[in-house]
């Protein structure tokens, strides 16, 4: 018998399995081939699956595994053609990585296909060298066995997708007769000329109705509740049948035996010649989804207080916290500003930094609750992302110095380059990243790269990459560092403190600007943020301001300041004292009041005196009465007053906290804690338009 006619007979008996159709496949190959051992493989990526096989001592089973890379195979998927070696010893050799491992001294295989795709091999082996090279008659046997073995392969593959097409449409056959018998829809339809309608039983059940009960069309509208509804419904009922559009409606219904329900039903005209004759409809009990609409807005109503109750209560908190912490930093900036010995200035170091760590917490669950809350906002403007990393440059290469570490910023990528964003929340992004990377770093470097490419009109891609050489983080933990409350592992927040907040706001705020931050580490070796952020070019179209450095073009000399005096409303004795001190550092002598009603009477005094302050700051929450409305009375006091610098300085920093003190009247805001630098920025942007063009300019400068 030929192969041919062998393989026709094995591939038509239908009594024979798939796995007895492979099996006599092989033992065709093997009688051919003269190769005692035949197998047929499924390989999956590196895997190497024993679908049949045939050994003269069965010692190789089915499913057994391998990997394909101790396979000869491993040849056929590189070459995606067949191999052919006749004696192993002489080719490939010993070289060849399975020459140690079997003791093949001939092998042929083939590629197998399946619907056009690789399936596996079909491969012949023995232990024995062959004489001479394979024939070119074998190689055919070889290759239509191949093809013999994809094209059953193909077949059985058809069959059972066939067989799982059946078995899910007989499933989806029975879940729709099942949803039919219980969706409960009632379904009717009413003959428009002989006015007879026809009701389902489910609807009589519906509306409690008897089974032999006759139904006329006026007997409809008398279930409907209310009587506007009813005249509504009649209306559009008949607007239906002329327009031929569907009608849909909702209404409140009184069943025959009193019950109170809701119905929702759809009526579709059905027309002939022209006209409507015949009206087809469906109605579903919705009384359930309206006593849970109900329960609904109950319970969102009661979210909404706690949400309230929930924005008071951190407000409060961020005062009653912020607001010793601007008396301690405060303190300790003037300490350590005066004349210490290396142990005091040591101790007072280390208490500060103590204080911005506080500082930093404190930070992170207000801005954490912020996002949670979907209240953080983004004040977008023109900004020089290059220069916003610079401006951290001081601060992180000091502390990086400390430990010992090489700290290298490449901002080169960005040179010259506008974006429309938040600066605060950018740096807040870097603040973060470059903590965590000096935190966990104990010798190395700590790199920050960046990448900017266009995508789109107007639009660029820019990318923040942070780098460092540090302890690392596992696989495991990389997939919940961004979630909240979440160290790198767990014993990092005893050893390095923190609240495991600062990944999550980066990760908000990169989402805000339609980005992504994605890590790659390994334990010991050091780890890799990277920040992908969308921003828009703030020179698209026109060219932007400088968005970064101050925006004020005069700074006033401290002899001008000295003959200038500022107004420091505050109930707190302790921020008296550091504002008072502070002020003093800038050069600016000021006076207190302790609540707002004094204030006020101070601005009347000074008015009258013609001795007016140059600028005020604010305590928003205070006894007697409170900054916002004392704002308001010394605005209402005239014009003089108008011009007067107000300045919110407050330990609240929850959104609509800024936009409530600049409702009131007030020109700035800043927060509590409030450092040298800042308040000194503040007093110059403020006080440059009073005193520009003075030519004390520049002299003696604050």
């Amino acid at each position: 018998m030929s192969i041919i006619k062998e393989l026709q007979t094995i591939s038509n008996d239908q009594s024979l399995s798939l796995d007895k159709k492979l099996e006599s496949l092989l033992r065709i190959g093997t009688e051919i081939l003269g190769l005692e051992t035949g197998i047929i493989s499924n390989i999956r990526g590196e895997q190497y699956s024993v679908l049949s096989v045939v050994t003269p001592e069965n010692d190789i089973q089915v499913d057994s595994l391998f990997s394909l890379t101790e396979t000869y195979c491993a040849d056929v998927v590189k070459s995606n053609s067949f191999i052919a070696y006749h004696n192993i010893d002489v080719s490939p050799g010993a070289s060849h990585p399975c020459f140690e491992k079997y003791t093949l001294k001939s092998y042929l295989a083939s590629p197998i296909y399946v619907s056009g795709a690789f399936f596996g091999t079909v491969n012949f082996s023995s232990l024995d060298p062959r004489e001479a090279p394979f024939s070119n008659l074998e190689l055919d046997y070889l290759l239509l066995l191949a093809s013999w073995v994809g094209n059953e392969l193909e077949r059985q593959q058809a069959l059972n997708n066939l067989n799982a097409q059946k078995a899910v449409l007989t499933e989806r056959n029975s879940l729709l007769n099942q949803v039919a018998n219980l969706a409960g829809v009632g379904t009717w339809e009413l003959n428009v000329d002989t006015r007879a309608i026809t009701w389902s039983g489910t609807l009589r059940r519906m509306l409690h109705v008897h089974g032999d009960k006759i139904l006329k069309p006026e007997d409809i509208t008398k279930f409907i509740v209310d009587d506007t509804q009813r005249k509504i419904y009649l209306e559009q009922f008949t607007q239906m049948m002329k327009s031929g559009e569907d009608f849909a409606y909702e209404l409140e219904v009184r069943t025959d035996t009193g019950e109170t329900r809701w119905l929702e039903s759809r009526a579709h005209p059905v027309f002939e010649g022209g006209r409507c004759v015949k009206v087809i409809g469906a109605t579903l009990d919705v009384t359930q989804m309206h006593l849970d609409k109900a329960e609904l807005q109950h319970k969102t109503n009661m979210a909404e207080s706690a949400l309230k109750a929930r924005s008071e209560f951190l407000a409060n908190m961020s005062h009653e916290i912020r607001t010793p912490i601007h008396g301690v930093q405060g303190m300790l900036e003037a300490l350590l500003g005066s004349s210490l010995n290396s142990k005091q200035h040591e101790l007072a170091s280390i208490a500060m930094q103590s204080a911005d760590a506080l500082l930093g917490i404190v930070n992170d669950i207000l801005d954490f609750s912020k996002i949670d809350s979907g209240n953080i906002s983004f004040e977008e403007a023109p900004t020089n992302l290059a220069e916003v990393i610079e401006e951290q440059v001081p601060m992180f290469s000091r502390l990086a110095k400390e430990k010992g570490l090489e700290l290298i910023i490449s901002t080169t990528a960005l040179n010259s380059k506008t974006f429309i964003a938040d600066k605060l929340r950018i740096g807040q992004i870097l603040i973060n990243l470059l903590n965590n990377a000096i935190k966990f770093t104990k010798e190395g470097k700590i790199t920050v790269d960046t990448k900017c490419t266009r995508y789109g009109k107007g639009r660029y891609r820019v990318k923040l990459i942070v780098t460092d050489s540090g302890i690392g983080i596992s696989e495991q933990q990389q997939k919940i560092i961004f979630s909240p409350f979440m160290q790198a592992e767990n014993s990092m927040q005893r050893r390095y403190g923190g609240t495991g907040l600062g990944l999550t706001i980066v990760k908000q705020i990169v989402e805000h600007y339609s980005g992504k931050i994605e890590v790659s580490s390994n334990i010991g070796i050091g780890a890799r943020f990277t920040v992908t952020l969308t921003l828009d070019d703030a020179n698209a179209g026109a060219i932007a301001e400088k968005a970064c450095g101050h925006d004020y073009s005069y700074t006033p000399t401290r002899q001008e300041l000295s003959s200038l005096k500022a107004l420091i409303v505050e109930d707190n004795e302790i921020n008296q004292l550091v504002i008072k001190e502070q002020l003093r550092e800038v050069g600016l002598p000021g006076e207190v009041a302790v609540n707002g009603e004094e204030a006020v009477d101070k601005v009347k005094r000074s008015l009258a005196e013609k001795t007016p302050y140059a600028v005020i700051f604010m305590d928003c929450h205070m006894p007697v009465m409170g900054g916002l409305e004392a704002t308001k009375k010394i605005r209402a006091l005239g014009e003089q007053t108008k011009d007067i610098p107000i300045i919110a300085l407050t330990a609240n920093v929850l959104t609509g906290d800024k936009e409530k003190c600049l409702k009131s009247g007030m020109n700035d805001f800043i927060s509590k804690p409030v450092g040298v630098s800042r308040l000194k920025e503040c007093v110059f942007r403020h006080l440059s338009k009073q005193l520009q063009g003075r030519t004390t300019a520049l002299k003696d400068p604050a």
